[in-house]
């Protein structure tokens, strides 16, 4: 062989070897930058914070968390997103709330690259152990928008203790659920049923009623609410609130609806599986041992449960990409999601559930099997299929809480149709 040829042979062999040691992956290599966080006060997040100082450590990154109750965590990102300023790097978000109109007004980082490359994304990160539906939710306009921390179905949380002292069974149909509340309302202290009913925020925990019942959101692309498959869903869901419900239905959310449950004072209620956490707290819960966990019942069009994926998205306008993604990768990691299912939060991820930690620990399984269960065959359309996601539920919020108030529901409905027709057609 020439001196040539080797000397180019070497020189090859060098290169390809400085290649190979540019795509090796360093926790350390975004040392010294800072980055902003903006996080809702929510489950995985309380489970995820106390860890944040071992990232830091390890990474030589410093991160800053800024908290929010959601309704004021939403517009805040919002207002940041839009000024464009550059300050705020990574965010949680529901993809198919402002996933849209964000990814549209160009406001997210597609991360697609950065899962694909070596320098920033170790092996042992595995995108495949994320449940089918959490990345595909994620993905909007065929580009990955967030890395999956958390997901909730919709299921029937139950007082045992007071279904089997008056002898209820466990709920599997509308029907069903509405026999259980009539027999269980006014029983040792608790009402028969609690449901949110606070305008915009019970919208999401309507949808598997109004699915259950046929409904959908759009229809040809413009408002399906007057149909009469929507208009039996809220009268049902209003009927129940009325009759065998709190008294102050339409100022609850979930924070007010776990609260009451945890106290004594609510027989069942269906809401994110992701409230385990809050209802089965010792530190906070009068009724940790006595809750059971049942599939979200069945309709006349079926068994409809709510699927919603909680994900870290990044700022398109962040001046620290790369250390923001070995952040959003490292909250999302393996490690990360089985210590935030230790914490009773639903996780992304298959190993997550199968964790011989998780098994040990898992005192209550049925939880477990209604959740695995239901992704299988869960809707995502939790939100309707728009842009502007926020000025719907509004409208719709209006029509529930009118309807709890006892309203017409068919013109509360007319009125939600029309408004909604109003808006979207100002997105065309």
């Amino acid at each position: 062989m020439s001196l040539s040829r080797t000397l180019t042979l070497s020189l090859v062999a060098t290169l390809l070897s400085s290649q190979a040691l540019a795509q090796t992956f360093s926790l350390e290599q975004e040392k010294g930058k800072t980055i902003r966080v903006l996080l809702n006060q929510h489950p995985w997040t309380n489970a995820i914070l106390p860890f944040i100082p071992e990232f830091e450590k390890q990474t030589g990154i410093k991160v800053v968390v800024e908290t929010f109750p959601e309704s004021q965590f939403r517009q805040k990102v919002l207002v940041e997103l839009a000024s464009g300023a550059g300050s705020l790097d990574a965010f949680m978000l529901t993809p198919n709330q402002e996933g849209t109109l964000y990814s549209r007004s160009g406001w997210l980082e597609p991360l697609d690259a950065y899962l694909k490359n070596p320098k920033l994304t170790p092996s042992s990160y595995k995108p495949a152990d994320f449940f089918n539906t959490t990345l595909s939710a994620a993905n909007i306009q065929g580009n990955l928008i967030g890395l999956p921390v958390s997901i909730e179905t919709t299921v029937l949380f139950y007082r045992k203790d007071l279904f089997e002292k008056y002898k209820v069974s466990v709920p599997r149909t509308f029907a069903q659920l509405e026999a259980a509340a009539k027999v269980l309302s006014g029983k040792d202290g608790a009402v028969g049923i609690a449901l949110r009913g606070k305008g915009a925020s019970s919208t999401s925990q309507f949808a598997p009623y109004m699915f259950g019942y046929g409904g959908t959101w759009l229809r040809d692309g413009k408002s399906n609410f007057s149909a009469p498959e929507v208009q039996k869903a809220l009268g049902y869901y209003s009927g129940l609130l009325r009759n065998y419900g709190p008294a102050s239905a339409t100022s609850m959310s979930w924070q007010e609806i776990t609260s009451l449950f945890a106290q004594g004072k609510v027989a069942m209620f269906t809401d994110a599986s992701i409230f385990r956490s809050v209802v089965e707290d010792p530190k906070s819960s009068t009724v940790v041992g006595k809750v059971g966990y049942a599939p979200f019942p069945s309709g006349p069009n079926g068994r409809k449960p709510n699927v919603l994926t909680w994900t870290l998205a990044m700022s398109k306008s962040s001046a620290n990409k790369n250390a923001t993604w070995l952040f959003m990768q490292w909250a999302s990691n393996p490690q990360n999601q089985l210590r935030a299912l230790l914490a009773d939060v639903p996780s992304a991820r298959r190993s997550a559930w199968n964790a011989p930690a998780y098994k040990a620990q898992d005192k209550n399984p049925e939880w477990s099997k209604v959740n695995l269960a239901q992704l299988a065959y869960a809707n995502p359309l939790w939100n309707p299929p728009v842009s502007s996601v926020g000025e719907v539920r509004d409208v719709l919020g209006q029509a529930i809480v009118g309807a709890i108030q006892g309203g017409s529901v068919p013109g509360l409905l007319e009125r939600a149709r029309m408004d909604t027709d109003a808006i979207v057609s100002k997105e065309k």
